[in-house]
């Protein structure tokens, strides 16, 4: 059996995030809103009372995962000061060159968890750590040198 993928051109973005959040719950994460941080979710490694989050996921608008470059940069751009690391998750339908084993029967949890099995979820994780300065052993007295003023012949 091959596997190729296609857009999820079918589903609505809440569904697209509904398949991420599961996706990341099956890896162990705490999955929260991110609506804090301007993205739709946040994953924790432990109990939020227990544990700051590491990671941002932004789920993009566009069902082909098309990302718009002003979305991405000021995500990017936020995450180093909220200490996070941003990951953009899409979503594609898996497609089979077999038949669909569902016949439609079965209660509607069965059918959501089948729907979530058709689909497989790409992860890029965009670190910045641009910070001048932050690892940097800084001597005391930065700055208090002065350039050397030109001498006027009066």
């Amino acid at each position: 059996m091959t596997i190729s993928e296609s857009s999820t051109t079918n589903l609505t973005h809440e569904e697209r995030i509904d398949i991420v959040r599961t996706h990341f719950e099956k890896k162990g994460y705490r999955v929260h809103s991110g609506l804090q941080f301007g993205v739709e979710l946040v994953l924790y490694s432990d109990i939020p009372s227990k544990v700051h989050s590491d990671f941002c996921v932004h789920v993009p608008q566009d069902s082909n995962g098309k990302l718009d470059w002003r979305m991405i940069q000021t995500l990017v751009r936020s995450m180093p000061s909220i200490k996070k690391t941003l990951i953009v998750a899409h979503v594609k339908e898996k497609k089979t060159d077999g038949s669909s084993s569902s016949d439609g029967s079965g209660d509607d949890a069965q059918q959501q968890q089948l729907v979530k099995e058709r689909y497989v979820v790409h992860e890029l994780a965009i670190s910045s750590e641009h910070a001048p300065f932050r690892h940097k052993n800084i001597p005391k007295g930065v700055g208090t040198q002065i350039k050397p003023q030109p001498k006027n012949n009066e």
